[in-house]
């Protein structure tokens, strides 16, 4: 009878390190098959084979996302079984997630991408050259204000007004607030991000975006806890202007790390509403003062994850009231031009 107690407290003991051993061989499993199913592409150049950082993915549900710096990107496996790869300056192509070979995507440079014109600049030249400013419109008004969410893309035409001109650089007019109309005054968020936004240049197709300019782009932080009523963008390559003028168009790729590399995620979140889960668009930093059109240059937007890639003219600002009549809106950008 004395032995009885250590007896069922030693069977205890094992019935629990058993118990214990099996759940975590459930979770194993479980964990090892979810990971399984997961996906994984990489997106290259057909012809140099060089990979594609910040390729948009398009699940073709309105959604979507983009691939790394290394051109990779991991998708979940409640994605749509065929997608649509695109990158400024490729074809685009569909692609069916179960047939890919090595989950490599090859994408094919359009024939109509403009190469990169080197404009030489003698140390006389150099003299003679003279930097024209066209400063940002600024204000914190936040009844004209518009915003940034993942895959927002907007393109600023810029004129051609100055003989053999040269792209410096553009200022981007921003607007300290969030998106509940809070008076913060240095961060959007609780926790401080960075946002990374891409710049690339179209030329002008009757006041549109048309075919990519030059072979070159630039990749952009903008720090959250560091914003400010401006953010400059400086160009290191000749950017020359052409004559009938051309676009700058700038893509919010979406939140940076602490290191400042790109993190890919769903640009939605999801929320329970009346026992229904349902997405919403998540609204990231920065967010744009507005002013009325003809000031400030011509801005045009759209998404990349639509299903239409039709440009579209602001008409309207981030919050506004149903039933009012707006007028058109650009964005005040400023930038610098290097010219004769």
């Amino acid at each position: 009878m004395r032995n009885q107690k250590p007896l069922k407290l030693l069977l205890f003991v094992m019935f629990k390190k058993i118990i214990n051993v099996l759940l975590f061989l459930l979770l194993h499993i479980s964990f090892s098959k979810a990971y399984s199913q997961e996906h994984y592409l990489i997106v290259k150049d057909s012809i140099t084979k060089e990979t594609l950082p910040y390729t948009s993915i398009n699940l073709q549900n309105g959604y979507g996302l983009f691939t790394d710096e290394n051109g990779k990107v991991t998708l979940d496996k409640d994605i749509p079984k065929t997608i649509k790869i695109t990158h400024i300056g490729y074809s685009s192509r569909m692609v069916s997630i179960d047939t890919l070979i090595d989950n490599v995507v090859l994408l094919q440079p359009e024939t109509n991408v403009l190469n990169e014109m080197k404009i030489p600049v003698t140390r006389k030249d150099l003299k003679k050259r003279k930097e024209y400013v066209v400063k940002p419109s600024l204000h914190d008004n936040i009844d004209e204000m518009y915003w940034s969410s993942i895959g927002q893309q907007f393109a600023f035409y810029i004129p051609n007004e100055k003989g053999n001109g040269v792209l410096k650089s553009v200022t981007i007019p921003l607007i300290v607030k969030d998106l509940y109309q809070g008076m913060a005054d240095s961060s959007f968020e609780e926790h401080p991000y960075g946002t990374m936004v891409r710049f690339e240049f179209m030329s002008n197709s009757d006041k549109l975006p048309g075919a990519k300019l030059y072979g070159c782009d630039k990749v952009f932080v903008i720090q959250s806890d560091k914003v400010s009523q401006k953010v400059e963008v400086k160009f290191e390559e000749s950017i020359p202007v052409p004559d009938e003028g051309f676009f700058v168009v700038m893509t919010v790729i979406g939140k940076t790390n602490e290191k400042g590399e790109y993190v890919p995620e769903m640009p939605y979140g999801v929320r329970e509403v009346h026992g229904e889960k349902k997405k919403f668009i998540k609204i990231i930093l920065p967010n744009y003062p507005l002013v009325e059109a003809p000031k400030g240059p011509l801005t045009l937007f759209r998404h990349v994850f639509d299903s239409s890639e039709k440009w579209r003219k602001i008409d309207r600002p981030m919050v506004y009231k149903k039933g009012k009549e707006y007028p058109v809106y650009n964005i005040g950008i400023g930038y610098v031009i290097s010219a004769y």
